[in-house]
């Protein structure tokens, strides 16, 4: 394993120029643009309103007249969350050097008005018992209006019913306190800084009036990474005081103190003990953020190496047991029992959210400890549960992804449907800059193929490959005028090469040396820049599921595939009795099950897979032969249009 201390460099500095990537960037940014974020600020400047002892025509007033977006989110008890993702996707859009003059400006006026209203709002708490507190969600009663953090109240009390009581208030401010710290970080907005330090603040205040019961009946409730945010606010503030930065919070290692009261000890020591079916029936997306947050516990003192073996057995155990060829986990949001999959295969696997969580878990876990397995992981992922989760026409996105083969997927609108995965799915696509290139110990690592140009101090790569059309990546690296480039290179080996790859350097084969998954190039052969060239065998593999030897997945290089079903039965109906979500209604097809007539076995057929899933010219389809149904596989990552099958079940008579 190579030594840990890498980092993943700036936003700023890497711009993708993939087609389809940058296209679904831009369909992202658009939408972003069009939401009217006076409807998104309504529920804040409510809260803020009722603080300051406006009557209903003041408030009325306040919100411009404006009402939240409705569909059960915004206008109920989590409201406030989707401006939370709002501000992490502009601010991460303020750093993706993708966008266009235009687009930038546009953001960055979307991204101050937003700042701006919420400073005017926390404003209007100075002197009050809420001081620094900011929220968006509903206030049903006469009771919430006369105490705006009742949510919170609630939720020390265990009371959790979601219309009446609470609705997962600190998942919610962890959406809220996320978006300012990003904002802060990567769009450089001072103002957004002193939001989140008073924001921080009403929250240590709260925290260090709990007692031990009330803080384990806090963290038994839905919290998302709480303790991820408060860490990253105080990693914010501690580095500006080492600087002598008088923007520092003065007493900021409070924020630390806030961010362990959210560390759920007792369910980090089940996991790493390996307890048998820990996970079964445990709400995914509520979980996986608790594990990112043990991991920024570590990446905030090393010395927490417990806490890193904590994120380190959890992702292991869901990517190992729960987690399908896609990358993607859970069934209508729940982990199962392990190893259970094929049983799971429904029209609410996947849920997005849990996708977004587990990539930025991956990512910095790789900075932590340089094991390659994380970005194996991710490129996967990001292709085809993370890019598959975008309609490619219209830029809107999933909440599920179904496994179960015949259904389709199904996306959000611009008016409606602001659930947590639309929220997400806004983030997702102003940062497929992040986590390519990584920077650590006199080197810089490619971590993920993906044609994109990275702007270092002293050089610049240019990745382009496009493994649709051609095995082949190219990397050029140019050193600035007058400099030269004194890292040494190192490149992530895919999993998915098959035989032999090829490396030449300036047209010359290269013999690179292996170190940990990477071939590695020392810095004195591209010290003057260089042209490489890397040729990637790719082939179908399969995948079976650990609870259906005979269900299998396919794949060509770093692509999952799956057959066209066509457009019939593509109707929805209603997931949820108390949260609705739109679903697929109903399969295409009868069975998820073919007939092998050209092998004795299935093991025989899937050996030979190669002489049956067969490539169509040099289009990215792929016929099946040798089976009952003749099938088209393509690229699932695009199946936007129509139902899908992605697993299907192989039997042979003989």
């Amino acid at each position: 394993m190579m030594d840990k201390k890498w980092e993943m460099v700036p936003n700023n500095a890497v711009r993708v120029t993939d087609r389809y990537y940058d296209e679904a960037m831009h369909l992202d940014i658009k939408n972003m643009l069009l939401l009217d974020y006076d409807r998104l600020l309504a529920g804040f400047r409510e809260t803020a309103g009722l603080i300051a002892g406006m009557d209903s025509l003041q408030i009325k007033a306040f919100m411009k007249s404006k009402e939240r977006y409705g569909g059960m989110w915004e206008d109920g008890l989590i409201g406030g969350h989707t401006l939370g993702h709002v501000l992490t996707a502009l601010s991460q859009a303020m750093g993706n050097p993708a966008l266009n003059e235009n687009e930038r400006i546009e953001v960055e006026k979307k991204l101050d008005y937003i700042l701006e209203a919420l400073r005017q709002c926390q404003e209007y708490t100075r002197d009050t018992s809420y001081e620094g507190y900011i929220f968006g969600a509903v206030m049903p009663t006469k009771e919430f209006r006369d105490n705006p953090a009742l949510q919170f109240d609630n939720v020390e009390k265990g009371l959790c019913e979601l219309f009446t009581q609470s609705w997962v208030p600190w998942y919610t401010m962890h959406k809220i306190m996320t978006g300012l710290c990003v904002g802060f970080r990567i769009a450089k907005k001072d103002l957004a800084l002193k939001i989140a330090n008073d924001l921080g603040m009403w929250i240590a205040n709260r925290t260090e009036g709990w007692t031990e019961d009330v803080r384990k009946t806090v963290i038994g409730i839905e919290y998302g990474g709480m303790n991820d945010c408060l860490y990253e606010l105080y990693q914010i503030n501690r580095k500006l005081a080492h600087k002598g930065d008088k923007r520092a919070y003065p007493s900021y290692e409070r924020f630390e103190a806030a961010a362990h009261s959210f560390d759920e000890e007792a369910l980090f020591e089940k996991i790493l003990s390996g307890k048998e079916n820990a996970l079964n029936n445990v709400h995914a997306n509520t979980t996986i953020p608790k594990f990112i947050g043990a991991l920024a516990r570590y990446e905030t003192d090393n010395s927490q190496e417990r806490y890193l073996e904590y994120a380190k057995s959890f992702w292991d155990l869901v990517v190992t047991k729960h987690t399908y060829v896609t990358g993607g986990n859970s069934e209508n949001e729940h982990f199962g029992e392990d190893n259970v999959l094929d049983l799971e295969r429904t029209h609410v696997n996947n849920e997005t959210c849990n996708t977004y969580n587990m990539l930025k878990f991956s990512r910095r876990l790789f900075a932590a400890t340089g094991d390659k397995k994380y970005l194996d992981y991710f490129e996967r992922t990001l292709i085809n549960a993370i890019m598959a989760s975008q309609n490619h026409d219209t830029g809107f996105t999933t909440y599920f992804q179904p496994m179960a083969t015949g259904y389709f997927k199904v996306f959000n609108t611009l008016e409606g449907n602001f659930w947590c995965c639309t929220g997400t799915g806004y983030e997702n696509f102003t940062k497929l800059n992040e986590g390519i290139y990584y920077k650590g110990n006199g080197c810089i690592a490619v971590g993920v193929c993906l044609s994109s140009v990275y702007q270092g101090d002293d050089y610049s790569i240019e990745q382009s490959c496009d493994f649709t059309n051609s095995d082949i990546a190219r990397i050029k690296i140019t050193p600035d005028s007058g400099k030269v480039v004194d890292d040494d290179l190192l490149l992530r080996i895919p999993s998915w090469v098959r035989n032999r790859a090829e490396i030449t350097i300036n047209g010359h084969e290269y013999e690179a040396q292996e170190h940990d998954g990477f071939w590695m190039i020392p810095s004195e052969k591209i010290s003057d820049g260089a042209e490489i060239t890397l040729k990637l065998p790719m082939g179908i593999t399969c995948e079976n599921l650990p609870d259906g030897k005979d269900a299998y997945a396919f794949c060509y290089g770093p692509y999952v595939l799956s057959a066209r079903l066509g457009n019939a039965k593509m109707r929805t109906t209603t997931h949820g009795v108390a949260v609705s979500v739109p679903v697929p209604g109903e399969k295409n097809v009868d069975s998820d099950t073919l007939k092998i007539t050209s092998e004795k076995s299935v093991s025989d057929f899937i050996t030979n897979i190669d002489k049956y899933l067969v490539r169509k010219g040099d289009l990215m389809e792929f016929e099946l032969l040798g089976t009952s149904r003749n099938l088209t596989f393509t690229t699932h990552y695009n199946q936007y249009t129509e139902s899908y099958g992605i697993y299907w079940k192989f039997f042979s008579c003989v």
